[in-house]
């Protein structure tokens, strides 16, 4: 009667029903975590024989699928909420069923095996109990391990989830054996475990369904913000990095109204901690979020800003508002524990003219030593997109992004004036921030320092190889962003000497230099918005289908900027 483990009875029902847990490794390709079917008697017997035929057919749809399952790699490590789940189920309710039946057996057999079993049921709770008023777990170290291996998790014995993992199931196993004394009394009808145990089952019963998953409705949700224009695909890609944190954190079962204020409070406290980028690091490289949190203590590593931290909690919070006003969620978690920090604290500098000098006078602009080498002395004359990028910045104010993903056909002229169009073109894959495209004049020195021989010569090469790019050898990230051009000029002022840290200078720097060069010329916020790119939302600006800013208009803000002090004479010929 192998099968009869399979047997149970849900409380309130006479009934009994088929249960059987689905292994970890083939969920995703069975689409949930257990099997239930009513057996649709109160019968035992009658339920004993039909169990038999149900459990066979699970067993046989499991072998077919085998094949076609990831296998759950030896790297994966269960979150508290998988423990929870596992003492909940394995520890608990499936461990009392078996009690139950037990007991039922030694009643058939005989009065002596009946009383037997009741006294050695009487000292396991006897024992279970001392032990945890003792605080002692040991008993269950080892079984609790064998389990989670079994199951192809990676479990440190000494972390504090599996001490709280043996600790739960110390409780359970102390509740366990209380309900086989409620069975021989006639009371397992009106039997309540502790409170401990009572915590795991609720929070089991709010375990998100298959559908309902976290990352599940972050795809929707995804979909939706997309389809209704509200967010960029990039955006919402690295928003999915901060939930798959959070996932990670939580578990990766958890529907979101199961997720508290004081679970996300904790992430938010571990994001604190965690050094920029580190799951990039090789030193963190397997580890948890908590894992990583107390390496990140133990070896003082510099932690991430405030402001980044409330980037994630963005992230996790949107989400929750989306699925809020959907119905997947009953609050907002993340509402009221966002850091009082103003992103403007955190400026990018504008170069100052010894700056812009030095810059200009560095290796990569005079003469390098070769790739990879950009920042020493040396002969060999760059003239690719480490060289014309920060120069286009510098005189259009435009993001380093918006100058990497040019086509070669993004030269325009309109009548004497030469202008570069910055396109959101989903087909080709550019865009702006604003999700608007724009053109910006081609600065008279900008010309003078032969860009726009530099893009003619780019348009010939382009009909030979039939790459449009402006800029070939800048590939899409993953976020379908040119994060090369981004790390290249971020490490090569480093290099030189020019940025130490987190001080803000970079390619943006550039962008906020040009502001300032017009507000020099006199020209007000609202020129500068149309310069840059910035989403002007005032009454007048829904007024009309013209865009703003007429050609000349534009070319008069862009030629105010004189860099005075600047010297560009060397870059000229």
């Amino acid at each position: 009667m192998r099968h009869e483990k399979y047997l149970h009875q849900r409380s309130g029902s006479q009934n009994y029903y088929a249960r059987m847990m689905v292994p970890e490794h083939l969920r995703s390709v069975i689409g949930k975590r257990e099997f239930i079917q009513s057996l649709r008697t109160p019968d035992r017997s009658l339920a004993s024989k039909k169990v038999h035929g149900v459990v066979a057919g699970w067993l046989a749809q499991l072998a077919a699928n085998d094949d076609l399952a990831p296998r759950v790699p030896p790297s994966f490590t269960p979150a508290p909420s998988d423990f929870d789940e596992l003492a909940a189920v394995w520890g608990y309710e499936e461990s009392k069923d078996e009690i139950a039946e037990i007991i039922r057996k030694k009643a058939r057999r005989s009065e002596e095996e009946f009383d037997w079993f009741r006294h050695r049921l009487a000292r396991w709770h006897k024992s279970a109990t001392r032990r945890l008023l003792a605080g002692d777990n040991h008993a269950w170290r080892e079984i609790a391990l064998t389990e989670c291996q079994r199951r192809g998790w990676n479990v440190a014995n000494d972390s504090e989830d599996f001490h709280a993992f043996c600790d739960k199931l110390a409780r359970a196993a102390a509740d366990t054996y209380a309900y086989g004394l409620a069975v021989f009394d006639g009371k397992a009808g009106s039997f309540v475990p502790s409170d401990d145990t009572q915590a795991l089952l609720s929070a089991k019963k709010e375990i998100a369904r298959n559908d309902e998953e976290i990352l599940d409705l972050f795809d929707r949700y995804s979909a939706q913000r997309l389809a209704e224009g509200k967010k960029r695909a990039d955006t919402l890609t690295q928003d999915k990095k901060s939930v798959e944190i959070m996932v990670e954190f939580v578990g990766q079962k958890r529907g979101l109204r199961s997720i508290t204020v004081d679970e996300v409070r904790e992430l938010r406290n571990v994001l604190a901690t965690l050094p920029a980028t580190y799951r990039k690091r090789k030193e963190y490289a397997g580890m948890t979020v908590r894992a990583a949190a107390a390496h990140a203590k133990q070896t003082a590593a510099t932690p991430v800003t405030l402001i980044t931290v409330n980037k994630h909690l963005s992230a996790i919070s949107a989400l929750f508002s989306w699925a809020k006003r959907e119905g997947f969620a009953d609050q907002n978690p993340c509402d009221g524990l966002f850091y009082d920090v103003d992103k403007r604290k955190n400026p990018r500098p504008p170069f100052d003219v010894a700056q812009l000098n030095e810059i200009l006078r560095s290796p990569l602009f005079v003469g390098c030593k070769e790739d990879g080498k950009e920042h020493q002395p040396g002969e060999v004359k760059v003239r690719d997109f480490r060289f014309w990028i920060p120069l286009v910045c510098l005189f259009t104010g435009a993001r380093i992004g918006e100058i990497a993903q040019l086509h070669v056909n993004d030269l325009e002229q309109d009548g004497p004036h030469w202008l570069l169009h910055l396109r959101n073109d989903e087909k080709t894959r550019q865009s702006t921030k604003s999700g608007q495209s724009r053109t910006v004049p081609i600065h008279s020195k900008l010309q003078t320092l032969g860009f726009l021989d530099f893009v003619r010569q780019q348009q010939d090469r382009a009909r030979l190889d039939n790459n449009p790019k402006l800029f070939p050898e800048l590939t899409l990230n993953e976020r379908g962003q040119n994060g090369r051009a981004s790390r290249f000029w971020r490490t090569y002022l480093q290099r030189i000497g020019l940025k130490n840290g987190s001080d803000g200078l970079g390619a943006h720097s550039f962008r906020h230099g040009l502001a300032d060069q017009l507000r020099l010329a006199g020209f007000y916020d609202h020129d500068i918005a149309l310069v840059l790119g910035h989403k002007q939302s005032s009454v007048t600006s829904g007024y009309g289908k013209l865009r703003q800013g007429t050609t000349a208009r534009l070319v008069e803000i862009i030629e105010s900027a004189q860099f005075k002090g600047v010297d560009f004479g060397h870059l000229i010929g």
